[in-house]
């Protein structure tokens, strides 16, 4: 396998611009793929974040693309991360010298379409003239402008002729929708607005569009691949588009970053341990936990941890139906997230009823959520639906057990523990219903209070690997498969 040039475009990047997975996910694919001899570029908005936190040098200045009839400048900016990673980023102050990345205190820029179509362009300029990649790999709606405009704009089609073009779904809910009048923004010819392409009952869909264009869409994890094509409440409507692309729509299960989620090395942690060495210091983490919930120190229960969304995306309607029940069963929750005000306010309300069980923190602390993975005996995610998920690796990583239902990238990495047969790693419910999930606690807490058990079930969380070297792999195997075939996105007729 030859070494391919890549070059990964997206709307955030860890440590440098963060909104949620997608940033973790960006922030570890790029080195994988460069240890494995990839020459590798990424290119990302200049947010202020990006651009405080790496040292850059100016490439270009003074270019434009349209948006609209408007011209838009930019200019250029380069740095290097690990492993020999190249980052541009694209240079606006209009656009991205904001705080955010797509909005703040929880409330979207209206001007998103604008600043993504522009930053799709731009990007396409930046490829073209700077990196010549052999491999276009954009993920989700915000970066979904490229791989239409490289196959769909004259002004592009030449350069990128002998480019693979790869699209990356991370979420399907979100998919770039806007009205038919928003179309004349990308200056792409009006056959493009159309059911072979970005059209979408009557209004405009990037995704859709992307996924048509590029030459293989991909999604998170296997499971979710095949879940997003059965009907409308996981596929958004989009269903049928990915059915009929075939073999050209594929899942490739996400890594877990354990340059950052190790308990051997974790800097947030009250004390280091392994898989060969962790009852005496996972019990000094969870004293630490303890401690920040507000619990007595010394308490026989399990911690059940939480570090998430509160939508109902992420089971919180389920868990809102289920919280008497479940505070009935002999544990305690710790819950680290943020999410609708009303869900927060319910939760809170609940904390106080359950004092000594229930401790809701609200907001984002990175500190805190490697606390809970460390201080916890079982990790709760009780998802509606769930692309790939990352915090149920590092549970297992940090010897934490997650409790999980049995939908996308939760069904492919967790399997229920077995007793008898000491194989498994976590507990599984597939039913999206209150006693499912209450029913897989309980049989959670039952192993908890058989030490034997328990012991083999926590040695089987430590051996899980879901290293980001696997999902390179893949990757690399796809880029190389696409690099020797046509590309695959055409125009409508």
């Amino acid at each position: 396998m030859s070494s391919p040039k890549v070059a990964i475009v997206a709307a955030e990047m860890t440590p440098y611009a963060k909104a949620g997975g997608l940033a973790d996910v960006i922030g570890a694919l790029p080195s994988a793929l460069a240890e494995r001899g990839a020459q590798v570029s990424v290119i990302l908005p200049g947010y202020n974040s990006a651009i405080e936190r790496l040292r850059t040098e100016r490439i270009a200045l003074g270019r434009a693309v349209k948006v609209g009839t408007d011209p838009v400048g930019f200019g250029i900016l380069r740095a290097s991360a690990a492993g020999g990673v190249s980052i541009y980023l694209v240079e606006n102050e209009r656009f991205f010298g904001r705080d955010g990345v797509y909005g703040e205190k929880g409330v979207d820029y209206p001007d998103n379409l604008a600043r993504f179509i522009f930053f799709g362009r731009a990007a396409a300029q930046v490829l073209s003239d700077h990196v010549e990649p052999d491999v276009v790999h954009s993920h989700d709606w915000h970066a979904s402008v490229l791989p239409i405009v490289i196959r769909a704009d004259p002004a592009f089609t030449g350069a990128f002729a002998n480019t693979a073009s790869v699209f990356t779904i991370h979420n399907l809910a979100f998919q770039g929708i806007y009205p038919r009048a928003d179309y004349e923004l990308l200056n792409l010819d009006p056959r493009w607005f159309s059911i072979d392409g970005l059209e979408f009952h009557g209004q405009m869909n990037l995704m859709k569009g992307a996924i048509m264009l590029s030459d293989v869409a991909s999604t998170v994890s296997p499971s979710y691949a095949r879940e997003v094509t059965t009907g409308p409440e996981l596929g958004f409507g989009l269903e049928g588009v990915l059915r009929a692309r075939g073999d050209r729509f594929v899942g490739i299960l996400n890594g877990a970053d354990y340059n950052e989620w190790n308990p051997a090395t974790d800097a947030f942690i009250a004390a280091h341990y392994s898989g060969s060495d962790y009852s005496r210091n996972k019990a000094v983490c969870a004293r630490d936990l303890r401690k920040i919930a507000d619990f007595p120190l010394v308490d026989r229960r399990p911690l059940v941890g939480m570090v998430t969304r509160m939508t109902p995306q992420k089971g919180f309607d389920l868990l809102s139906d289920s919280l008497d029940a479940i505070m009935a069963v002999d544990l305690q929750l710790v819950i680290l997230g943020s999410g609708d005000p009303a869900t927060e306010k319910r939760f809170k309300q609940a904390e106080q009823h359950y004092r000594d069980k229930l401790r809701v923190i609200i907001g984002f602390d990175n500190t805190v959520a490697h606390k809970v993975q460390a201080g916890c005996d079982l990790f709760l995610m009780p998802s509606r639906f769930e692309p790939c998920g990352l915090t149920q690796m590092y549970a297992l990583k940090y010897g934490t057990a997650p409790v999980v239902r049995a939908t996308g990238g939760l069904a492919d990495t967790v399997q229920e523990f077995d007793p008898r047969a000491g194989t498994g790693d976590g507990f599984v419910f597939g039913r999206y219903e209150t006693d499912a999930m209450v029913g897989a606690l309980a049989r959670a807490v039952g192993v908890f209070n058989r030490p034997d058990s328990w012991q083999q079930l926590v040695k089987n969380c430590f051996a899980a690997d879901f290293s980001w070297s696997r999902a390179a792999e893949h990757y690399l195997e796809l880029y190389d498969r696409l690099r020797h075939t046509p590309a695959d996105g055409q125009a409508p007729q």
